[in-house]
């Protein structure tokens, strides 16, 4: 039930139109694409806007956009190239569909507590790397998807380090 009014807040108080954030104004949300999501300069922490690429809101939490949770699905996201993840991409599944090898990056300054997960449908395998700074960990030093169908999990437990699990190989 607190969900679902927090939500009817919401979605009545949405302001339409792209610009910087207000910070005195309570409830204001903007609306942007991802790019201009990640280049307002005047976000303060707790600011919210409504991404209009994946149709979802965000939270600003000091340091990076968080994707407000509503009961539902995770967000499914298909590729089919390299890519390399964005602080907007938290919690997103990453299905990767390619006949050659692609790589997944990992770029610095993410959230602890960052997660996604990815899935390997194609014959190309998906490397995890680190971006400069970005320490990924893996117990036995494994760091792409073992074939067709493998599947894994990502999630950064301290600043710049990620833990990586799944059905992986050498």
């Amino acid at each position: 039930m607190k969900k679902f009014l927090f939500l009817v807040l919401i979605v009545g108080s949405v302001r339409c139109g792209m610009a910087q954030i207000d910070p005195e104004l309570l409830v204001n949300i903007s609306s942007a694409t991802s790019a201009e999501m990640l280049n307002i300069t005047t976000e303060t922490e707790g600011s919210l806007v409504f991404n209009t690429d994946d149709k979802r809101i965000y939270e600003f939490d000091g340091i990076n956009w968080l994707r407000l949770e509503v009961e539902g699905n995770a967000l499914v996201e298909n590729k089919t190239a390299n890519y390399q993840i964005t602080a907007i991409d938290a919690g997103k599944v990453f299905v990767f569909d390619s006949a050659t090898d692609v790589s997944l990056t990992i770029p610095s300054g993410l959230s602890v507590g960052y997660n996604i997960s990815v899935y390997q449908i194609g014959d190309g395998q998906v490397t995890i790397r680190g971006g400069s700074g970005v320490t990924i960990e893996n117990r036995l030093s494994r760091f792409k998807t073992a074939g067709k169908n493998a599947g894994v999990g990502l999630i950064c437990t301290a600043s710049d380090t990620f833990h990586l699990t799944g059905d992986l190989k050498k």
